[in-house]
């Protein structure tokens, strides 16, 4: 009896070891987890929020602050990215055209990809390339060149481009200095005199631009690199561009004064995806803005930021923790407010949207690509797919984590008010997040 009983005591012992043991060294993981954060003498010199949750078994696995509001910056894209996945086709909307006779006329639906350099082949473009006579219905963005809550003082920075419903050449100059102490080579070539040289004293900005004109001033190189420089997007200056590219002239209307019998169809370019990679890995704003106008024009033939931000919170968020504060598509607004367990809940959505094999091509990976390229590098191969997103005082990383385990997991890192350099910050949750992928 007694050696039945033996054995019967070590099985129940042996039952809870194997099972109880993963359990076991999961909450210790989990504690020190929590300590290392709430103990960061890092963190503690900021407002940081932090979220970690397994999608597979539904659990939480650490809750740091996660129903605080925060500044996103560019993990906004996270929002335009699933938007998009959720309205957009395998190709994206370029333009809509009607036939009149010879005549094509066009109107704009926000693609970010026309004549962009990224984008040398854009079987839309096409169509317009090999017309014999264009007419371009003019009018179709209804929304601010800006988005509400920018920085006016940026509209000369390359991260600051226009939103426009018929963008051409990524609606930035390009100037590539030809030689030190030389000249500049433009592209688009339409604004080969649209400059001038300027000088500078010490501290100075080296280029400049009018803030209604596109007339810019530009140092004298002093050695070779390429500065990308936005141009206003105006009426005039977008059919000039069109017809520089093409060789003749175009004519240009308002849509009330266009044929109302005209049946129109959709022209389509470049593959989505490729779009969506270059936003998330480049942190691309213009990109980013385009494809919410794009978004708005497919559903709604009409080009509004705010109507596309409110149907998706009506119908693709509707069931986030938390309210979300959105006001663009690409982050530049500090207007943007989120939490942490809402741009986990978002991040989960995507996940069951796209293959693992498109969450590698489209999200950048550390040590790999992107904006992760030079952080978060893993043992033999990336153990991190995010986002990031900056603005003054304000950082996040927020994405999908493997783990040695094979656990994939969706975090969001969210830091607000700190002072100084971010790369502490950038330290302090590497050594976090390599603490999870080895114990968790």
């Amino acid at each position: 009896m007694n050696k039945l009983i033996y054995s019967w005591i070590a099985l129940c012992l042996m039952f809870l070891f194997v099972h109880c043991g993963p359990a076991f060294k999961l909450n210790q993981s989990r504690s020190a987890l929590n300590t290392m954060i709430k103990g960061s003498p890092v963190f503690n010199r900021h407002f940081t929020g932090f979220v970690l949750y397994d999608p597979v078994t539904r659990e939480t696995l650490c809750d740091f602050l996660g129903s605080k509001y925060f500044t996103p910056a560019s993990n906004t894209k996270l929002l335009t990215l699933y938007t998009a996945l959720n309205v957009l086709p395998d190709s994206m909307p370029a333009f809509r055209y009607a036939r009149s006779g010879d005549d094509l006329v066009i109107k704009g639906m926000g693609d970010p990809t026309l004549l962009h350099p990224l984008w040398a082949d854009h079987a839309g473009f096409e169509i317009i390339r090999s017309a014999k006579k264009i007419t371009w219905i003019q009018d179709q963005l209804m929304d601010d060149s800006w988005g509400s809550g920018w920085a006016w003082d940026d509209y000369v920075e390359a991260y600051q481009a226009e939103k426009s419903d018929l963008p051409l050449f990524g609606n930035v100059v390009r100037f590539k200095a030809t030689a030190p102490k030389g000249s500049y080579e433009v592209y688009p070539g339409y604004f080969q005199n649209k400059w001038t040289h300027k000088t500078i004293k010490k501290g100075d900005p080296k280029f400049s631009r009018l803030f209604t004109d596109n007339e810019f001033g530009l140092a004298s190189p002093d050695s070779a690199g390429i500065w990308h420089l936005p141009y206003r997007t105006d009426h005039h200056t977008i059919k000039k561009l069109l017809e520089d590219t093409l060789g003749y002239s175009i004519q240009s209307r308002w849509m009330g004064a266009a044929d109302q019998s005209l049946s129109w169809n959709i022209a389509y370019g470049v593959p989505v995806d490729s779009v969506y990679a270059e936003m998330m890995k480049s942190s691309d704003n213009f990109i980013a803005e385009q494809l919410m106008l794009v978004c708005s024009a497919y559903l709604f033939d009409t080009l509004n930021t705010t109507r596309m931000i409110d149907y998706a919170k009506g119908h693709f968020f509707a069931t986030v923790p938390d309210t979300l504060h959105w006001v663009d598509g690409s982050g530049l607004s500090r207007y943007n407010l989120f939490t942490p367990r809402s741009v986990v809940d978002i991040l989960e959505k995507i996940k069951n949207k796209l293959s693992w094999e498109r969450i590698e091509r489209i999200f950048p990976a550390g040590g790999v690509s992107g904006t992760l390229k030079k952080w978060y590098p893993g043992l033999s191969q990336p153990y991190i797919f995010a986002k990031t997103g900056s603005l003054s005082n304000n950082h996040s990383l927020s994405g999908y984590l493997k783990t040695r385990n094979g656990r994939t997991l969706i975090f969001s890192f969210m830091h607000s008010n700190y002072i100084g350099s971010v790369n502490p910050i950038r330290l302090e949750m590497q050594k976090t997040l390599e603490h999870i992928r080895d114990n968790f």
